[in-house]
């Protein structure tokens, strides 16, 4: 009986000392959507018309937004292999059992824009499972920081802040799974044409993410039959859908 006592207070303790990492977790994510919201509503009023809202505005109708998509690139510079990671730093193990790649695809050529990936194989029968790609909220949380580290990824950061530990829970036991680093200035996203950080809206991330897919799929062509499935979380449940 003590010992199941001892067990219970062990268990209260860990939740109680887990509530402020969490509180301090959803405190950073709710101030990245606060900031994002007063820029938003800053830039719809800049760009009211005097039919109404910004809303009203013709990016804001999906069908004369997206209808110029392309349905193909040109052949995406890089290669699968020359992404393969061997090893992340201070993973333990050393080795693992399951395929990691990571690194750029360009999404526009003429003003130097490339969004950062990093992509995570099932250990087990990964033919058969689906794709799926990650996309964080804010806009402006990483999906490699947060996303794959601290949530659904293959690895945890230790406490130590130095080394990884495997992730039981990882997604990837069961997906594909891309997590993408978007917008641009979003982790190791990036442009070379500076208009592009401040020129940035729903409809032009929701473009970059199609046209990265797109390149993405060029790289990986295993993938193109496979299902996929778009997840993610916060604000980004305005381009998932």
């Amino acid at each position: 009986m003590a010992r199941n006592h001892q067990i219970s207070y062990c268990i209260l303790l860990a939740i109680l000392l887990a509530v402020p990492l969490t509180n301090a977790a959803m405190d950073y994510q709710a101030a990245l959507l606060t900031q994002f919201i007063e820029y938003q509503q800053a830039q719809a009023a800049k760009s009211a018309t005097a039919a109404g809202p910004a809303e009203t505005d013709p990016w804001a109708d999906p069908v004369r937004s997206f209808g110029d998509l392309p349905t193909s690139c040109s052949y995406p510079k890089g290669s699968k292999e020359a992404d393969r990671v061997t090893a992340l730093p201070g993973q333990q193990p050393p080795r693992v059992n399951f395929e990691q790649y990571a690194g750029y695809v360009t999404v526009d050529e003429e003003h130097g824009r490339a969004l950062f990936y990093y992509f995570v194989v099932p250990p087990y029968d990964a033919a058969s499972k689906p794709l799926v790609l990650w996309l964080n909220g804010g806009p402006g949380c990483s999906s490699l920081g947060w996303g794959a580290m601290m949530e659904l990824g293959p690895f945890r950061v230790n406490p130590d802040g130095k080394t990884l530990s495997r992730n039981r829970d990882a997604w990837n036991n069961v997906a594909n799974v891309i997590f993408l680093e978007s917008p641009v200035g979003v982790g190791f996203s990036y442009s070379n044409t500076s208009s592009d950080y401040d020129e940035r809206g729903d409809r032009s991330i929701a473009v970059d993410s199609y046209i990265f897919l797109l390149n993405w799929l060029e790289r990986f062509p295993e993938y193109k039959g496979r299902d996929f499935y778009i997840a993610g979380e916060s604000y980004a449940g305005h381009y998932v859908p």
